[in-house]
């Protein structure tokens, strides 16, 4: 079988094969037109064309893989737990596809909590990456401090702590939530829902912002008791979210405060909230319309029913490509760090 080749896309673009060769590279100081550019890109892909790993990495001193930081946590399997989440799923797919495309590896590695460990300059270079993704959890500061000694670039895609706490040395991609939650309040309230109650989990700062802005600019009703927050231990936040989500919503009905609509923080949540409703003999979205967040796998079809669930999907794949173009620009154009904040989508359904 005949291996594509540089020349095979020279050919078919009428350039010679070491322009083609720097277009793939990314060689920004190449004088071609973007058109000319973007055609070699997709003749490339029509081809099946695949670099040649090993002899390009030896010619630019890269060796083309970039890690997915897995991180010990209360699981036993850091590689099982983090690829249990449907979220986490599709990042990876983004990050693969478009590091495939330039001609990457993604590799899932281990990155131990022990400090000695983590901190150590050679298990980085051992390993013989280019670029680190981490998901969600930042890096320490040692950790931090290694990789710079490393020169390993590195992105942090959906952080858990503000934006503004993020080490300057990390590129990061990250959704607007609050902006996720204002855009489906408005929804609500164009449907003429003008007492919307929230019900989430009390670490979602974010929406919860997205909420009240909403509230406070929409003349929306302010009874402090249509806001309703809940914890759940660390250890068992997968199995209680819904039943916090349902004893609030009881709470809430209990509370005597008229309302048409719930906004939710999660579809977790969500769904315990539309469980209360239905022991209260209230009808969704009839009496009371009910929108979640995350547009996770399992409760878009909560019931048996077709698609249910309205809610606001995060733009996990977009933000697994951002990353990866927002680490492919530091290891092959040395660019400074960059910041991605992407909208998230309303995802209208049956529920509201």
């Amino acid at each position: 079988m005949h291996r594509i080749t540089l020349k095979d896309i020279a050919l078919k673009t009428g350039l010679d094969v070491s322009t083609v060769s720097r277009v793939l590279n990314r060689d920004a100081g190449l004088r071609i037109s973007d058109v000319k550019r973007q055609e070699v890109e997709r003749v490339a892909i029509d081809l099946g064309y695949t670099p040649h790993r090993t002899a390009r990495g030896m010619r630019l001193r890269r060796n083309f893989i970039v890690g997915f930081a897995l991180t010990d946590t209360d699981a036993a399997s850091p590689f099982q737990a983090t690829l249990e989440f449907p979220a986490t799923r599709a990042r990876l797919y983004g990050l693969e596809e478009k590091l495939a495309h330039s001609g990457y590896l993604l590799s899932l590695v281990r990155v131990p909590v022990d400090e000695r460990s983590a901190t150590d300059t050679k298990m980085f270079n051992s390993w013989g990456l280019d670029g680190l993704v981490y998901n969600w959890r930042l890096p320490t500061v040692s950790t931090l401090e290694t990789l710079r000694k490393a020169n390993i670039r590195a992105v942090l895609i959906d952080p858990l702590a503000p934006a503004e706490t993020v080490d300057p040395y990390l590129n990061y991609v990250m959704p607007d939530r609050t902006l996720g939650i204002h855009n489906a309040m408005e929804y609500l309230a164009l449907e003429g829902h003008h007492s919307v109650a929230y019900i989430s989990l009390n670490t979602n700062s974010q929406r919860l912002a997205g909420y009240r802005s909403a509230v406070a600019e929409l003349s929306l009703n302010t009874d402090a008791r249509l806001t309703r927050l809940f914890d759940v231990p660390a250890v068992e936040i997968a199995g209680s979210i819904r039943a916090e989500g349902r004893h609030a919503a009881r709470e809430l009905i209990e509370s005597g405060v008229a309302f048409t609509a719930v906004q939710t923080g999660s579809d977790t949540t969500a769904v315990g909230v539309v469980d209360a409703l239905k022991e209260a003999g209230l009808r969704v979205p009839e009496d009371v319309a009910v929108m979640g967040y995350d547009d996770v796998e399992g409760y878009t079809q909560y019931l048996n029913q077709d698609p249910f669930l309205s809610t606001v999907r995060d733009p996990n794949r977009e933000m697994g490509v951002k990353a990866a173009e927002l680490l492919l620009d530091q290891i092959e154009n040395d660019a400074a760090p960059g910041h991605i904040v992407l909208t998230p989508e309303l995802v209208l359904r049956r529920s509201a």
